[in-house]
Order: C-alpha cells, then structure tokens, then sequence
C-alpha cells in the first residue's frame, strides 16, 4: 500500500486520454521529467481510449499545476482530482454493522467477508474500533475511485 512519504495526504488526479502506447509513453515521461511525486499508478482500458489513475504524495495547489501540465498533454481528453478511497476485506466475529456507521465507512458482507470501503481516516478508524474482534484483513488502498464520466 502506498504511503505518504512526507505526512500529505495523498491526492489523486484521474486521465482520460487516446492514442494507445505512444500517449502512455508520453505521459510516463512527464511524470518523469517534471519529476511529480507519483506515489501510486494504475492504468485501465476505457470504452473510448485509457484511463490512468495518479496517486501523488503532496499538499492540493501543486496537483492542480501538475493536472494542468497533464491536460495540456496531445492525446490527453480530460484529466482533473477524484476520490481516493481505501478498502478492507475484513473477517471478524465482532457485530460490525454499527462501527461502520459510526465510523463513517460503507461496508456489506459478501460470504463471511465483510467488506468496508471510504476515506483512508475513516477506514483506520473502523478497523481500529474493531480491535481485537478482527481475524483477518487485507487492507487495498490508498487507491482512486474511477470516475464514470460522460458514460463510458
């Protein structure tokens, strides 16, 4: 799991772009050469090209010049902020239902799983509530919430 290297909270832009390998390559190299503090990376296919999700390891008014940078880029569609959320598939023999609420997470079970999801706080704040109650967790996260835009 990434984490923040210099105590920010971590912030998340989200690119929509074309051109297959070389607009990859292109936008690799600018988070390179601008030497961005890219603390996590995940690339998925979208209907009308790719979307990139960029988690960077710094304070909000540098993402913004860095977004700019990005949207400027030939091939790039859209790029701007999205939500970073955490996730935790969690066993437990504990009534988690109302910790959650209380904690402010969204969280369901799926075949003995539970499965919580929301700003990283407030996920640290559930399983911390949990304590001891807790048997397994597998914590995915920070990661960004894909946006759905525009349909795709």
């Amino acid at each position: 799991m990434p984490e923040s290297a210099t105590g920010v909270a971590l912030n998340t832009i989200e690119v929509r772009f074309t051109g297959g390998m070389l607009a990859l390559n292109r936008l690799l190299m600018t988070l390179q050469n601008k030497r961005m503090p890219v603390a996590g990376f995940t690339l998925g296919s979208a209907s009308d090209g790719m979307r990139a999700t960029i988690l960077l390891d710094c304070q909000p008014e540098p993402v913004l010049r860095y977004t700019a940078l990005i949207s400027a880029l030939e091939d790039v569609r859209e790029a701007g902020p999205t939500e970073t959320i955490e996730m935790a598939l969690i066993e437990t023999s504990r009534d988690w239902r109302e910790l959650a609420e209380l904690s402010g997470v969204k969280a369901h079970e799926d075949g003995g799983t539970v499965v919580a999801s929301g700003e990283p706080q407030k996920v640290e704040a559930f399983l911390a509530a949990l304590g001891d109650g807790v048997e397994d967790a597998v914590r995915l996260g920070p990661v960004a919430r894909p946006e759905v835009r525009g349909g795709a």
